[in-house]
């Protein structure tokens, strides 16, 4: 539960004080410095006398708590906004959880109370400590900064003191003596300029914890310190320098072939792992973690707790904590019994390095090393897969078994690895095999490598591949940045490791790895193509995550032949028809020279409109709602820029506009889709201006043009409003739905072979414009409207005309006339004059008791409480005449969605209203009525009927 954040200081002052904080004022110049000297408040709490001094009036300034003994021992733990944003939250989650249930019920406790979220997205937790006093300022975990963050300040340090270390802390306490900020400070206080934000409880909610639990929870908090630590030999030795004949010695083998869980095994037992990093506990189960492994590179052991043979906080490497935890920390008598079990005779050349000549016999034994009567063969690795040749890369990764490791590195099921300059060593390179499994190039000549590597995160080895730009493959801070959240096995520290190990790895194998065509989008390709799905034999592979769902449900399933029997139910049904049509004439857009555009079936009843929109998708994709070719209204701008991106020359479907949050979205995509790309502009939702062509199909209670004021939308827009199926046609419907779920992905594909045929004939584009043109020419009539629509209705009768000549569709084309009655002046689709106009005739039946009429002024009737609506006057011949302020009308349309200024000039036209050529604008004329003079919108007896006066009266 959030208790109420107060929106002054005043009132969040008095909120603190109640709690027993200490109060401080905060100076509004971003330094977040006290605007006050505050040394006595550290030991004496603020009065409230002081607060209405400090924070009334219109100073702008910040509020503050000071922490400690000071504030009934309250102690702050705060993440960085950068540690929330990296997952240290979360990670600090999971080991309080492994630490048993009393700690994990007090970290839950912690965030579970008093929660607020600072400017950098950090969050602040509170506890009160009890039976101890709580520590100064404390931090918790840190770790180096990357070049990417430096500031100014860090890199003129740095010129100063080229070894100094840049340090980002990730967590860190404010304790005695110390004060942090709290909300509603924000504006200038912070140098962001946002605000503290209260996400969950309040000063009065702060958890009570004892001293030794908040003691535990900082140790935990520790763990996830990542600043490296100094190693000392006798925990970590120094790799020696390489022997003559290229064998290893027994302790570098043991680092390179063992594993903490044998090393660790009676100590510690793995809790979970988190990437690279394993957690430990105690063998026994007691307690929560202890230990780490597997935090950087060198994969030291970390350990947290005392009470083991092991130092606390001490990096050990394998080999180091083997000799100390079975030979007392004697590294000769380790190494000795290590060469004894095998480890050590081992050459370079048989992993990877390069030989010029037979291996040398191992040399003799002295304290350190093996006997030199060790059988070598008995001391081959059996696990060893890191061999030039050993490594299965054909089952593994599906790549041709020709496939070699490139000399000086080896891959094994731990991951890949380099040898080290001095030959002594293997340097990890990544935490799991990782390698290039194809090539591609797309029409416009870009490169790009498919990635490919092996995840255990699930706790079973899968196979997972990305696909990259070759730039970001050869950039190896970009590229782990790029498939970070997709499981890269490597960390930044390694990026330069990782992007020579992809170019040794393509360069030895340039003639072994499958090279292939690539489409970053369905439909038509730059160089003439045309993707009809993934499915059709060229590799797709989407911009954008959220493209990668449509496009994998745009596929085949069922016949043809079943398909056509489906829409052969349809015949009766020009809706649906339409629908389809608009489906099959995406693709002609191109050759055309079209912009795209939107088709709109709306209706207030409940007859079908989605269905007809799945029939229509069914052509190219699966339309089930559980795919997802078939998207919502209910969404967001840049989403639906996405979705449009994916497609050039296929049809995209958005469902029930009535679904929309922000009536603004539809009326920014009615607007920008014929443009064919996103807008240009800063901060914009369509600011990549990423293309797309194709034609929109819509669907809703509400007609999509009732989202817009343009009054150019309805040129760039066909629109129905006749029930797809009418009013008996359910079965049908259901039967169409059905028989499109099993049947769908065949027609698009085979219409688009038998337009890419006929364009490939001489002057096959040409004679396809000219059956185009012919058709407006056809759809043309009287009006600016009709004339501007004639080529989309066009385009949509010849894609039925060309499916019905060639097969795909069972039936005649539609003849002209119903093209006409659908979409041409004598039903312009843009109905929002008349469905505004039907709000308004009901509305004003309704509140009839709100016109002023003579009758009312004879009886010195008041004014009703909302006031008059308008007047209801006779004219000579007894006809009744309804005029209304257009203040009035343009509220009741609003709340029905709709906009005066956006139908009042059909209005006109339509002569539903009464219009005065010396009035500026004509349409609002001069009615008189309870003694006042208004201009009001004066409706003709077609507009608002409403008998005679007396009747009304």
């Amino acid at each position: 539960m959030t208790d109420t954040q107060p929106t002054d200081l005043r009132a969040s002052a008095r909120e603190l004080h109640d709690a027993g904080l200490c109060v401080l004022p905060i100076k509004a110049d971003g330094s977040k410095k006290p605007a006050v000297s505050w040394l006595d408040y550290k030991v004496e709490r603020t009065t409230p006398e002081q607060h209405d001094g400090w924070f009334g009036g219109d100073r702008p300034r910040g509020i503050a708590v000071v922490y400690g003994a000071v504030s009934s021992n309250v102690e702050l733990i705060e993440f960085e906004g950068v540690a929330i944003r990296e997952g240290l939250l979360d990670e600090a989650t999971e080991i309080m959880d492994a630490a048993g249930p009393q700690i994990a019920e007090a970290w839950q406790t912690i965030l579970n109370g008093w929660v607020t979220e600072s400017p950098s997205g950090g969050r602040h937790y509170r506890v009160r400590v009890e039976g101890g006093d709580v520590p100064g300022n404390t931090k918790l975990a840190s770790r180096l900064a990357r070049e990417d963050e430096y500031t100014d300040a860090d890199r003129q340090r740095l010129r100063e003191r080229p070894n100094a270390r840049i340090v980002r802390v990730l967590i860190e306490t404010r304790g005695e003596g110390g004060y942090g900020l709290v909300e509603p400070s924000g504006g200038a206080v912070h140098a962001t300029g946002r605000p503290y934000v209260r996400l969950a409880g309040g000063p009065g909610t702060i958890p009570v914890l004892d001293a030794d639990t908040m003691a535990a929870i900082r140790d935990h908090c520790r763990m996830l310190d990542q600043l490296p630590q100094p190693e000392a030999p006798r925990t970590a030795p120094r790799p020696a320098p390489p022997r003559a004949d290229g064998s290893l010695r027994p302790g570098d083998d043991f680092e390179a072939r063992a594993d903490w869980a044998t090393i660790l095994s009676g100590v510690f037992r793995p809790i979970n792992t988190r990437g690279s990093e394993t957690r430990w506990g105690w063998a026994d189960g007691v307690g929560g973690v202890k230990a780490t492994t597997g935090r950087d590179e060198h994969d030291r052991l970390f350990v947290f707790a005392t009470g083991s043979e092991f130092q606390s906080e001490v990096p050990y490497s394998k080999f180091g904590a083997y000799a100390l935890l079975n030979h007392g920390g004697d590294h000769k008598a380790a190494a000795r019994e290590l060469a004894r079990q095998g480890y050590g005779s081992r050459h370079l050349t048989s992993v990877g390095a390069p030989s010029t000549s037979p291996a040398a016999a191992p040399e003799s034994a002295d304290a350190a090393e093996a006997p030199a009567d060790v059988d070598q063969e008995e001391q081959e690795p059996q696990d060893d897969e890191g061999g030039r040749e050993g490594f299965d890369y054909a089952a593994t990764f599906d790549l041709p078994a020709a496939v070699r490791t490139p000399y000086d590195y080896r891959v094994t099921g731990r991951g890949v690895e380099v040898l080290s300059t001095s030959g002594e060593n293997w340097l990890r390179v990544t935490f799991a095999p990782l390698v290039i499994t194809a090539t591609f190039e797309d029409p416009e000549g870009d490169q790009y490598v498919e990635l490919s590597w092996i995840d255990r995160s699930l706790g079973r080895p899968r196979r997972i591949s990305r696909i990259v730009s070759r730039e970001t493959a050869k950039r190896g801070r970009k590229l782990i940045e790029t498939l970070g959240s997709a499981g890269l096995p490597a960390v930044e520290g390694d990026a330069r490791a990782v992007e020579k190990w992809l170019a040794e790895f393509e360069s030895n194998n340039v003639a072994r790895i499958p090279s292939e065509q690539l489409a970053r989008w369905l439909g038509w390709q730059d160089d003439g193509t045309f993707v009809s799905s993934p499915e059709d034999g060229i590799k797709v592979d989407t911009p954008f995550e959220e493209q990668r769902g449509p496009a994998r449900a745009h596929a085949r399933k069922g016949t043809l032949d079943g398909w056509r029997d489906t829409v052969a139910q349809l015949e009766g049904f020009p809706v649906p028809r339409v629908a389809v049509a608009a489906a099959l004439a995406a693709p002609l857009l191109k050759p055309l020279g079209l912009n795209s555009f939107t088709l709109d079936i709306s209706s207030r009843s409940t007859k079908g409109k989605t269905t007809a929109l799945q029939v229509a998708l069914s052509v190219w994709a699966d339309p089930s709602e559980h795919a997802s070719a078939m998207s919502n209204w209910r969404t967001t701008l840049y989403a639906i820029e996405k979705r449009l991106n994916l497609v050039r020359g296929i049809v995209t479907v958005f469902d029930e506009t009535m679904a929309v949050t922000d009536d603004t979205l539809i009326d920014e995509v009615l607007y920008q889709l014929p443009m064919n790309h996103g807008k240009a502009r800063s901060g914009g939702a369509f600011g990549n201006m990423l293309p797309w062509e194709t034609i929109l199909l819509s669907s809703g209670e509400r007609p999509a043009l009732s989202f817009t004021t343009s009054q150019g939308a309805a040129a760039r827009i066909l629109g129905t409003t006749i029930a797809p199926f009418g009013d008996g046609g359910g079965a049908v419907a259901a039967a169409a739905r059905e028989g499109v779920l099993a049947n769908h992905g065949q027609a698009g594909p085979e219409f688009i072979q038998y337009i890419l045929s006929g364009l490939a004939q001489p002057n096959g584009q040409e004679a396809l414009k000219q059956r185009h043109r012919v058709l407006v020419d056809e759809f043309r009539g009287s009006g600016d409207m009709t004339n501007r629509r004639a080529p989309m209705v066009a385009v949509l009768a010849l894609a039925e005309t060309l499916a019905c000549g060639r097969g795909l569709l069972p039936y005649e084309p539609l003849p002209f006339d119903v093209w006409r009655g659908l979409f041409t002046a004598h039903n312009p689709t843009d109905n929002r004059p008349d469905m505004a106009l039907d709000v308004l005739r009901e509305y004003v039946a309704g509140h009839a008791h709100e016109l002023f009429t003579a009758t009312r002024a004879a009886m010195n009737d008041k004014p009703p409480y909302s006031g008059w609506l308008g007047v209801l006057s006779t004219d000579k011949e007894g006809v009744a005449e309804v005029a209304l302020l257009p203040e009035r009308v343009r509220k009741i349309l609003a709340e029905a969605g709709y906009s005066l200024d956006a139908v009042v000039g059909s209005w006109v036209d339509a002569e539903y209203l009464k219009t005065l050529k010396s009035q500026r604008p004509a349409h609002l004329v001069p009615r008189r009525f309870d003694g006042a003079r208004a201009r009001c919108l004066a409706f003709t007896p077609e507009g608002i009927p409403f008998g005679d006066q007396d009747e009304a009266a």
